[in-house]
């Protein structure tokens, strides 16, 4: 796969460039430290899958994501030190595929691109669990909302999830895969997302 990754510090960018360079199935990272010159890099090369930093100093990555999504059909992975929740709402509104912090290990950045390109969500456990926490600080009628909103099954990965466990845990615990749970984790994530914004 092609990658365009976008972040404007410099250091932080090359660095993980390099490092994704070096994994099975990655022919190409394309840089950009800005959005301007990811545009102009994906107008040219039409890379499969974007990685974004929302902090960027020329526009907002929640703009970009749109920008690149308008220009062809590609993957956006939002990578970044921004883990509240209407920072996640608004990317995840915009059209990004996945979100993680850069707390995230590499092993875990590759194995989301996979997922992604494959037409799968992807949100990183430290997210979903910022996610989480932001529903239980709900007032009990807007909770009551959200929580409403949800199906039984959600409700109970919701719960666990909560409880602190692990994917893997819940998986074992309700009999379903852990790329079940992934599942039912990020689309709690979009629906108490949507919620969020609909809040401001």
């Amino acid at each position: 796969m092609n990658i365009l990754l976008v972040d404007d510090q410099n250091v932080v960018r090359e660095a993980l460039a390099h490092a994704l360079a070096s994994q099975p199935g990655v022919s190409e990272v394309v840089q950009a430290g800005s959005g301007q010159e990811a545009l102009r890099a994906q107008q040219s090369r039409r890379c499969q899958v974007a990685i974004v930093e929302l902090g960027l100093a020329d526009r907002s990555g929640v703009e970009l994501i749109r920008e690149l999504k308008n220009i062809a059909e590609l993957r956006v992975i939002v990578l970044s030190m921004h883990r509240d929740e209407f920072r996640v709402a608004e990317a995840m509104r915009a059209g990004a595929d996945g979100y993680l912090s850069k707390q995230s290990r590499l092993a875990d950045l590759t194995e989301a691109l996979r997922t992604v390109v494959r037409g799968r969500t992807v949100v990183s456990p430290d997210v979903s669990a910022a996610m989480v926490r932001a529903l239980q600080r709900r007032d009990a009628a807007a909770q009551g909302d959200m929580v409403a909103a949800l199906s039984d099954r959600e409700r109970q990965v919701l719960r666990l999830l909560a409880m602190g466990r692990s994917a893997k845990e819940v998986a074992a615990q309700l009999s379903i895969s852990v790329k079940t749970v992934e599942t039912h984790r990020a689309r709690l994530c979009a629906k108490v997302a949507t919620h969020s914004v609909a809040d401001l």
